[in-house]
């Protein structure tokens, strides 16, 4: 498949008012399937209709549920790691900056460690499998944080989940999900996130399990379009 923008796939870079947004490189050309999860993700988010977080996620879903039964969603390019680790590949940036989507890609062994999104998320598994462990905070004060499981499920390719704020604090920064993501293999695990915001001003938090410090867990941009999260403040 080419990138000749005809057809099924065209490529493209998104730019608002001759401006670049940060994180607005992407990886590789956008199908057909993935324009369709863009338009209905844009949709979502200037529905007046839609009250909250959780009926935008679920009017996005039809969308994601198409793409992942696509036979080409997104280009082999998104599906690699890069040097073995973990990270994501961005196919999308919002010209607003409201949301991106990204292919986060697990070698088999690898984990994302226990971390936080301080708001909205539709996940859609695409290739392997996925254990997620969710938490919640026993106690949350910003620097450090008391948390305990709540659940532990393996996801595999066609499922969707959502990422949501806590009920009734919606407005917080702290609001949102703690959990860990792993994948137990075999093979390499491929899941499209749709998430608030760039990523680089994405709501990321990492909770280091032995001192329960809170810390911050920017995505930074490795190479054009190709961004992993990163500890800061962690000796």
């Amino acid at each position: 498949m080419g990138s000749s923008g005809v057809g099924r796939w065209a490529s493209r870079r998104r730019r608002s008012r001759g401006f670049a947004i940060a994180g607005d490189a992407t990886v590789g050309p956008v199908s057909e399937a993935l324009a369709r999860l863009e338009s209905a993700t844009e949709a979502a988010l200037t529905d007046a209709r839609l009250a909250d977080d959780r009926a935008r996620c679920d009017a996005i879903r039809p969308a994601m549920e198409a793409l992942l039964l696509d036979p080409a969603p997104i280009p082999d390019s998104a599906r690699e790691p890069l040097k073995g680790q973990a990270v994501g590949n961005v196919l999308h940036t919002d010209a607003h900056g409201r949301f991106h989507v990204m292919a986060v890609v697990f070698p088999e062994g690898t984990s994302s460690g226990v971390h936080h999104h301080g708001c909205w998320g539709v996940i859609g598994y695409l290739q392997g499998s996925d254990e997620e462990t969710r938490y919640r905070p026993v106690a949350d004060a910003g620097d450090r944080a008391e948390l305990e499981e709540t659940s532990r499920h393996t996801w595999h390719s066609g499922a969707v989940t959502y990422l949501l704020p806590a009920d009734g604090d919606a407005g917080s920064e702290r609001a949102g999900c703690w959990h860990r993501v792993r994948n137990p293999g075999p093979g390499i695990g491929v899941s499209v996130h749709v998430l608030c915001r760039t990523p680089s001003d994405h709501p990321h938090r990492f909770w280091d399990r032995t001192s329960h410090a809170v810390l911050p867990y920017p995505f930074v941009e490795a190479t054009p379009g190709r961004w992993q999260a990163q500890v800061v403040g962690l000796d």
